[in-house]
């Protein structure tokens, strides 16, 4: 999120280290000296075995005697706004300089002052604005102090171009940044959001933490403001909403996006690091302590945009700090039919069929959906407990598919819950939880969070990595925050496993159900492929959660090799090289580093 411009600071900071009593303030400063020595540890550790290829675009990129400024023509000029409160003026210089020194010919800067009372800001402002009085290109606006949105207005009425961005005051873009942006928003003349990837910068002009983002995923945006820096708008969409809203200050530029976003055509990402996020005491690239006001914000903006959009829900804060649980309101007026295919596998602790407890665990935690149980046996069974109808599969080959396409048959809700019958429940309102995203128009299918017995993840979602569908952090322990916390919220995948996947049931039938082809492996991913074909999103969410009691044995089975073929013969453009677009090609296509920057 933004942070340049801002009220006065209160004289009282409940974070300052004098509010502890005395005696404990020693151990205090230890802890933190203790923290930041790790931090510095895990940083050389990164430098030194992953991201080379990030490394080495960064030294190329920053070398102005290979790039230098003013050395390409754009045909897209883009604004970008500063808005300025008192910052260092070291950085702020460097700030500036990073706008100025751009590869790139065509470009305006528009510095809005919002009530500086540093004597140093204000004489550098006053320098900086007497060195390029001549370059019609740079605009210096001053007003009271009113907080950053207010500076981001005033900047705003100066911008002449059709697209702008912002930079705070004591970060600094790549010098590659406005060419990169300007040929994008040149090829595609339908793009009205643009965000690239970004990294942090030490005081010491170190890079590190790059942060390779997943390219559009709407369903990210309800929870985190992903997009971040370097975020681009076409102008006219902001001026239309009477631009940033002093009222939410500290989460102003999630708040603009997801007031715009209805009415934004194309959204792109440049996976690149052309923004360099400062990490410093007085900034929430650091540590979000910097800015605790900011979580409450935050909160305040998701839940006006869950009343907008789903006409009310709930915001909650997240146990970890920094993220709030977001639920948008769920009508009841659904009927979720559950299928569940069994063979009626014995649990070995009961002696029961495994399908009894996964009913009657199901049955148990969800209060608020209408459930049809479909039980689809593999032969003739006794009747199930809990089940409303019992389905007869007569097969002399098992196909997981079959049994899936018979259950449909056999299932009238708007909405199918596709299930293993080695899994229970492990959270209220599972089924509620996974029609939370469900329900958005353009989500066809959402996965939950299934963990193992012992607690260690199973499934989090799927990529699509050269080696094949994987499982993202399999095995990894159930507190595991995955890739910038991407096992904490909702958010967009290629693919979900069909273990536990809620779908509507006109896109089930829209693509004739599952491929039979796929009786044993892929015929949920390929499923799930077959649906975004067709322009459908899938989702997953962290707050339906499952324990798959059987599926530890079967973590490292081997596929079926002619299944397997089909596959990479039928997704074949997808599944050679870095082409998922919810896995960044910035990252390491090799499993063995997965989520590791290249």
């Amino acid at each position: 999120m933004s942070e340049s411009a801002h009220q006065e600071t209160p004289e009282f900071d409940p974070y300052s280290i004098d509010r502890h009593p005395p005696l404990l303030r020693p151990v205090i400063r230890v802890k933190r000296r203790a923290g930041r020595v790790k931090r510095w540890v895990k940083r050389k550790l990164y430098e030194r075995t992953i991201g080379r290829e990030y490394q080495a675009f960064i030294t190329a990129t920053t070398d102005l005697t290979v790039n230098p400024p003013g050395s390409v023509y754009n045909a897209v000029a883009v604004a970008v706004i500063v808005p300025v409160f008192n910052p260092p003026v070291d950085y702020l210089r460097q700030c500036l300089t990073s706008v100025v020194q751009q590869t790139a010919m065509n470009w305006q800067l528009v510095v809005s002052d919002d009530g500086s009372s540093d004597p140093a800001v204000l004489a550098y402002l006053q320098e900086f604005e007497a060195e390029h009085t001549d370059d019609p290109r740079i605009t210096v606006v001053h007003q009271p102090n009113g907080g950053i949105s207010s500076a981001m207005n005033a900047g705003l009425a100066a911008v002449t171009c059709e697209y702008f961005g912002w930079l705070d005051h004591d970060d600094a873009l790549n010098p590659t940044c406005m060419a990169e942006v300007s040929a994008a928003l040149a090829a595609d003349t339908t793009i009205d959001l643009l965000y690239t990837d970004e990294d942090k910068i030490s005081p010491r002009g170190e890079h590190y933490e790059l942060n390779c983002k997943p390219d559009f995923s709407p369903e990210l945006l309800l929870s985190q403001m992903y997009l971040c820096h370097f975020t681009v708008f076409r102008t006219e969409l902001v001026r239309n909403v009477q631009g940033f809203r002093s009222t939410m200050d500290g989460a102003q530029d999630y708040d603009l996006v997801l007031r715009i976003l209805p009415n934004v055509r194309g959204v792109h990402h440049i996976p690149r690091p052309l923004y360099h996020w400062r990490a410093w005491s007085g900034s929430t690239a650091l540590s979000i302590e910097a800015k605790p006001w900011a979580q409450d914000v935050t909160a305040r903006v998701q839940r006006e945009h869950l009343q907008r959009t789903f006409g009310g829900g709930e915001v909650m804060p997240s146990p970890t700090q920094g993220l709030n649980d977001v639920h948008p309101t769920v009508e009841n007026t659904h009927r979720v039919s559950v299928i569940i295919p069994t063979i009626g596998t014995p649990d070995p602790r009961t002696g029961r069929p495994l399908v009894e407890a996964a009913i009657a665990s199901l049955r148990a935690r969800e209060h608020q959906q209408t459930l049809q149980v479909v039980v689809v046996t593999t032969g003739e069974l006794p009747p199930i407990p809990g089940a409303d109808r019992q389905v007869v599969y007569r097969t002399d080959s098992f196909n997981f598919a079959e049994a899936i396409n018979l259950g449909r048959q056999h299932a009238d809700g708007d909405y199918l819950l596709l299930l293993n019958d080695d899994t229970s429940a492990a959270c209220d309102n599972p089924v509620t939880r996974m029609m939370e995203l469900g329900q958005i128009d353009g989500v066809a299918a959402v996965g939950a969070k299934l963990t193992y017995p012992d607690g260690r993840l199973q499934h989090v979602g799927m990529v699509l990595l050269p080696s094949g569908p994987t499982h993202c952090w399999i095995a990894k322990p159930g507190k595991h925050p995955g890739y910038f916390g991407s096992t904490l919220t909702a958010r967009n995948y290629s693919a979900v496993t069909a273990a536990a996947m809620l779908v509507r049931t006109d896109a089930f039938d829209a693509v004739d159900g599952f491929d039979t082809k796929f009786a044993r492996d892929f015929n949920d991913v390929d499923f799930c492929l077959r649906l975004r074909h067709l322009g459908w999103r899938m989702a997953w969410t962290p707050y339906a959660h499952f324990v798959h009691h059987e599926g530890a044995t079967m973590a490292r089975k081997r596929s079926d090799s002619g299944e397997a073929q089909l596959f990479n013969q039928r997704w074949a453009e997808l599944v050679t090289g870095s082409t998922d677009p919810y896995y960044s090609p910035a990252l390491h296509a090799d499993l063995r580093r997965i989520y590791e920057p290249r």
